[in-house]
């Protein structure tokens, strides 16, 4: 109920509920015009027009029932048409509320959840939340419970006693039905992990196509994505067969429907309390309810999974998120001191990564951290941007508890250079436009003459307007560094922290890399060199 509720703040949010209110006026309107208009245009003119020959009144109805049909044919194109209309809207919103809040939750988030269910969220989630209200909701309770309910209020006035009866094996059959389909719930659950596990090892095979071709495991992958998707395909099957198990039992208990009308029907009859037309006219009409129940039946499933997936996606829209990025006093003076005071630091709460780390930096220091893999260099300074925040101790900046400054603000006047580059897919200006939107031309060709890549850039097809996005191999890794060197010279912070950026370089890379870093250490007050 909960859930119910939030989803319907959330679609009064963005203006949806007026459409839903639309389009339900819609469904209604058509289904009263195919279940009560066009049936009585026609009892007219087959039981009154033309037993009594009425030319005028025939053609009269006749033409009335062209109209009904072309004007019932317009609507359920139109409300086909917004069905599909919202469907993309909402599927829209969600994927921007998702990638909006990935952005804002803590950094533990990632370290909790793989890249299998990241993308599962952003692709089969939003698409089954999104047919939540106007596809499988829509069809189950609009297009399916409501002309039931129609039907059955009819046949109830020819004749309340049968109808009853009838209604009381769909009741049966409803139950039966629900019976099994919590079943279902438990094989959804498991198709969500094994499909999860898929997106990963796919996701994987892209990322590390190099690694797998250079250890020779390319065999190895695939078998293993093959039993992957073999043991997602069999607990696909196991689901279908509990599905088609229910769907035949209602089937069966709802089939004596007639059998019912008949009987007891036939009995009125020969009592004189029935007429045949009326007994035709309820089997007639048994059979659209027969159609309007299996309709929402054949729906439960997609019912269970798309409102699975909306309480997933809610699940995670209500994570915890970083402090509010502004929240705190503004640190505006330039940093003069940085303190870490019996720091410690765990990201699992088992293991410290770091223990009792106290590390103090005045003006004008440079400091280098240098240790084995695991040491926590990489952890000192996720904790100095605020990624994470110490379990125990504190870190000080300019005197100052950190945690009293806004987050964006220390971030500001931190600069992080990366051991891997972190490319935007356009040309070599947008690449060091994007950390600083009011940089010149003129300053980025300064800055990159000062990193010596002048020259190699003039050289590209397109100088600086070259997408090296799309042709990586322009540039090597060396040149390819010096991009986040440029960013750090166009937004010029207090601080700068390098995070192992020579490894793996060549003679000539790594000359360019020490070059580009007496640049950077000419400007800044701290340089910290993770190595």
């Amino acid at each position: 109920m909960k859930q119910l509720k939030q989803l319907k703040v959330m679609y009064q949010d963005v203006g949806y509920h007026k459409k839903f209110i639309g389009l339900f006026v819609l469904i209604v309107v058509t289904a009263v015009l195919e279940i009560i208009t066009v049936p009585h245009i026609v009892k007219q003119i087959l039981d009154v027009q033309i037993p009594e020959q009425n030319i005028q009144g025939l053609i009269l109805f006749v033409v009335l029932h062209i109209i009904v049909l072309l004007i019932q044919c317009y609507m359920v194109l139109k409300h086909c048409e917004m069905r599909c209309i919202l469907l993309r809207w909402i599927k829209s919103d969600f994927r921007k509320r998702i990638f909006t809040k990935l952005q804002r939750v803590k950094a533990k988030f990632f370290d909790e959840h793989d890249t299998g269910v990241i993308l599962q969220f952003l692709q089969e989630d939003t698409q089954n939340a999104g047919e939540l209200f106007p596809i499988t909701i829509t069809e189950m309770f609009t297009m399916g419970m409501l002309r039931f309910s129609v039907v059955a209020i009819f046949l109830m006035f020819v004749n309340l006693k049968i109808s009853l009866m009838v209604l009381g094996l769909y009741a049966l059959g409803l139950v039966v039905t629900l019976y099994f389909n919590r079943k279902t719930i438990t094989g959804i659950i498991e198709i969500r992990r094994l499909n999860s596990e898929v997106y990963t090892a796919i996701n994987e095979g892209i990322q590390s196509f190099l690694t797998i071709k250079t250890l020779g495991i390319i065999n190895w992958k695939i078998i293993e994505l093959q039993n992957k998707l073999a043991e997602y395909n069999k607990e696909n099957s196991k689901l279908e067969k509990i599905i088609s198990k229910y769907n035949t039992i209602f089937s069966f208990i709802t089939s004596f429907t007639s059998i019912v009308i008949v009987y007891f029907g036939g009995m009125e009859v020969m009592q004189g309390i029935m007429t045949y037309a009326e007994i035709m006219l309820m089997i007639d009409y048994s059979k659209y309810i027969e159609f309007e129940f299996s309709w929402f039946t054949r729906h439960l499933t997609d019912f269970n999974e798309c409102f699975f997936a909306y309480s997933k996606i809610l699940e995670l829209l209500e994570k915890e998120e970083e402090e509010d990025l502004k929240k705190g006093e503004k640190l505006e003076d330039k940093i003069t001191s940085i303190v870490f005071n019996n720091v410690c630091f765990s990201y699992n709460n088992t293991q410290k990564n770091i223990k009792n780390f106290s590390l103090a930096v005045g003006e004008n220091e440079k400091v280098a951290l240098i240790g084995k893999t695991g040491a926590g260099k990489t952890t000192v300074t996720n904790l100095l941007e605020r990624l994470y925040e110490p379990q125990q101790g504190e870190i000080r900046i300019n005197g100052k508890d950190y945690r009293e400054y806004t987050i964006s603000s220390i971030r500001d006047k931190i600069g992080y250079i990366m051991q891997e580059v972190q490319l935007v897919p356009n040309t070599i200006i947008d690449n060091i436009r994007y950390v600083n939107k009011k940089v010149t031309k003129e300053r980025i060709i300064e800055i990159f003459k000062e990193l010596k890549l002048h020259e190699k850039i003039m050289s590209l097809p397109k100088g600086y307007d070259t997408n090296i996005y799309e042709n990586p191999d322009l540039l090597s890794t060396g040149e390819k560094q010096m991009i986040s060197f440029a960013r750090i010279m166009a937004v010029s912070p207090d601080v700068v922290i390098l995070d192992e950026v020579t490894s793996n370089l060549s003679w000539e890379n790594e000359e360019l890399i020490k070059n580009a870093m007496e640049k950077v250490m000419k400007r800044k007050n701290y340089f910290y060199d993770c190595s």
